[in-house]
């Protein structure tokens, strides 16, 4: 195997060779006083998927807080918030996840520079655990879902928030090419971790905050559908395989909330309990200036200048 994303994709056949040997005793021990310091490696993403999913709208907290937030903090907030939090209710029981498509060439490192291009002003950040398929799926149920899970690993949506909806086109809905598509706003790592040391993820906490101060901060039980219910869905529209990621959702606590976005100098840092943490340092993206091309008919003296 070359990479930890071959391993995935033969996920049924080495699953339980490596959940007996990472469970031995001296096995971890041998890690631990020979292990490599993590201030001295490169970190890549741990996996680099064929597909991947994202969920939108998928924390109670954070749909309320965005229905609050539409008409404004005045009188009427918290009768926005009330109504989201009754019809979310609703749409748990009764409906199904919002799922979108999205481009495996954005997957990027956890840790090192983001480049944010010119004219981007509204990049948000959006914290996320990333389901890891490890075994083929279609036409599941939420009650056979978790035996397709490889593992886990942290993962940060960014959007450009002002290019989801199409001023051009208000009738068809969100852009997600436009707002999710650049290369690099998909952080995945720093770690894989195995679905065995999670037993349960509906406990994970999702931490995220810009130059030290915490903007998200909640727990997976937040979600309006869990992780087996959200793969139940994709794998009823299509067929996911090995090595396939889906990102499950975001917290309350986006940059449109708090009223700033990432810009250049920003230090992002996205943590998920027992999954590690991402840290980003937000930089310019640095544009060559475009030279005139030398003209055929000027002479040798100008040329010399």
């Amino acid at each position: 195997m070359g990479s930890l994303t071959e391993l995935v994709e033969h996920w049924p056949n080495h699953e339980a060779d490596l959940r007996s040997l990472t469970s031995h005793p001296q096995v971890r021990a041998v890690i631990h006083s020979r292990g490599v310091d993590i201030g001295s490696l490169h970190l890549e993403a741990p996996i680099q998927p064929r597909q991947a999913f994202c969920t939108i709208g998928n924390y109670r907290g954070q749909i309320a807080e965005a229905a609050a937030d539409a008409g404004g903090m005045g009188a009427g907030a918290a009768g926005r918030r009330a109504a989201a939090l009754e019809a979310l209710e609703h749409r748990s029981r009764t409906g199904e996840p919002y799922v979108c498509l999205t481009s495996p060439e954005r997957v990027g490192p956890p840790v090192g520079d983001l480049t944010i291009a010119p004219g981007v002003e509204t990049l948000d950040w959006e914290v996320e655990i990333a389901v890891v398929i490890g075994a083929s799926a279609h036409r599941i149920s939420p009650t056979t879902a978790p035996g397709v899970v490889a593992g886990f690993c942290v993962a940060n949506d960014l959007t450009v928030r002002s290019r989801v909806m199409r001023d051009d086109l208000p009738t068809l809905g969100t852009d997600w090419i436009q707002s999710k598509g650049m290369p690099g706003s998909l952080p995945l790592g720093p770690w894989f971790v195995p679905a065995w040391q999670v037993p349960d993820p509906s406990r994970l906490r999702l931490q995220l905050s810009v130059n030290g101060t915490v903007m998200q901060d909640d727990f997976a039980d937040d979600m309006v559908f869990d992780v087996d219910r959200q793969i139940a869905y994709v794998s009823r529209h299509t067929r996911l395989r090995p090595g396939d990621v889906l990102c499950t959702g975001s917290p309350a606590g986006f940059g449109a909330h708090h009223g700033r976005f990432l810009r250049p100098g920003d230090v992002v840092v996205a943590q998920v309990t027992g999954l590690g943490a991402q840290r980003l340092r937000c930089v310019a993206e640095q544009t060559t200036p475009v030279r005139e091309p030398t003209s055929p008919h000027r002479t040798e003296q100008e040329l010399m200048g």
